[in-house]
């Protein structure tokens, strides 16, 4: 009796640790990169950034854009707009990790153009 009433909770206890581990997997991977931000569109939240620091997986970036004259690798738009610090202005650098994608953003922003913009986007939480 007291053995089934072990294993019992010996099962509900590893399930709930592993419930938790989930809920605390709001990130992709452990890295903390570096970025600048090249570009916003004038017309609202739209942020167009260059990765300056750190090892980043090349299938999330583009590796080859082009802004005012100059060739960029590891660039990306920024996903989850409405969330970026609207302070951040064009040329000042940030510290952020990658958050796992969001539903799409519901604040008003201008398309106006992001013609020419990377072709990758990451969701990102800034951390300084």
């Amino acid at each position: 009796m007291y053995y089934k009433a072990f294993v019992a909770s010996f099962l509900l206890l590893i399930t709930l640790c592993a419930f938790k581990c989930d809920k605390d997997s709001d990130y992709i991977g452990d890295d903390i990169y570096t970025a600048e931000v090249k570009s916003i569109t004038s017309c609202a939240r739209f942020y167009a950034c260059v990765i300056t620091k750190g090892d980043i997986d090349p299938g999330l970036v583009d590796n080859s854009w082009e802004h005012d004259g100059q060739t960029y690798s590891k660039a990306f738009v920024v996903e989850n707009y409405c969330e970026f610090p609207s302070r951040l202005k064009a040329g000042e650098s940030f510290r952020f990790r990658i958050i796992k994608k969001q539903p799409r953003n519901n604040c008003q922003v201008c398309t106006i153009g992001i013609l020419n913009a990377p072709s990758k986007n990451l969701s990102v939480k800034v951390i300084q």
